[in-house]
């Protein structure tokens, strides 16, 4: 009996896949301490890195991996990763943490429509207003997000701001291998860039044989 149980249970750690990797910062791309990294598994795990390093042992399936850091008790950077394992072994993933940034939606309010008499020959434009409301409410959130995208471009760090320069002079759409042999960097690093400019909205990747195609926005 004792000898079955064991294993039982020697089957489930050789079934079981190890999730790591390091938590780095969008500023400088470099390791980040004293974050709180969690991953969805049952019971849920939830660890406090130093020194920007993480572990989790799991069993085949699909999870969402968050790291968060605080400052001054305030959540001011995030991450947000989905990870599928399909067998045992190791699995490396980077995360780059962003700030967190809250955008108001535009708010319409509630808009009443109530039944107008109109005699012919009187001008009266009133009860287009709030179907005009209705239509122009999406174009200047549009707007609004393409200028706040275009604002974002000019705080870029130096380092990014290199990246979309030679996305543009490739003319808006450039292989991910040749932008890495253009900019001179590890392919590491050039994924931590362009994940964050895709998190900013700046730039779309796409899958293409074994490489991924960049298009700016």
């Amino acid at each position: 009996m004792k000898f079955s149980i064991l294993l039982i249970l020697l089957a489930k750690l050789s079934s079981a896949a190890v999730i790591e990797g390091k938590v780095y910062s969008w500023e400088n791309f470099e390791p980040l301490s004293n974050v709180v990294v969690e991953i969805n598994t049952t019971p849920e795990q939830k660890i406090l890195s130093k020194d920007g390093s993480y572990s989790f042992n799991v069993s085949p399936g699909s999870y969402k991996i968050v790291a968060k850091y605080y400052k001054n008790g305030e959540l001011v950077m995030i991450a947000e990763e989905n990870v599928t394992v399909v067998r045992e072994g190791t699995y490396r993933l980077d995360l780059l943490l962003v700030p967190v940034i809250e955008i108001e939606e535009p708010k319409l309010g509630n808009i009443t429509f109530e039944e107008i008499d109109v005699k012919e020959g009187e001008n009266s434009y009133s009860i287009y207003y709030p179907l005009l409301i209705l239509f122009a409410a999406p174009v200047f959130y549009l707007a609004l997000r393409a200028r706040r995208i275009k604002e974002g471009e000019k705080e870029l760090p130096e380092d990014l701001k290199r990246v979309v320069e030679e996305i543009k002079a490739a003319g808006g759409r450039i292989t991910q291998k040749e932008l890495r042999e253009r900019l001179g960097v590890s392919e590491a690093k050039l994924s931590l860039m362009l994940a964050d400019l895709e998190r900013r909205g700046i730039i779309e990747k796409y899958k293409k044989g074994r490489g991924n195609v960049i298009f700016l926005k």
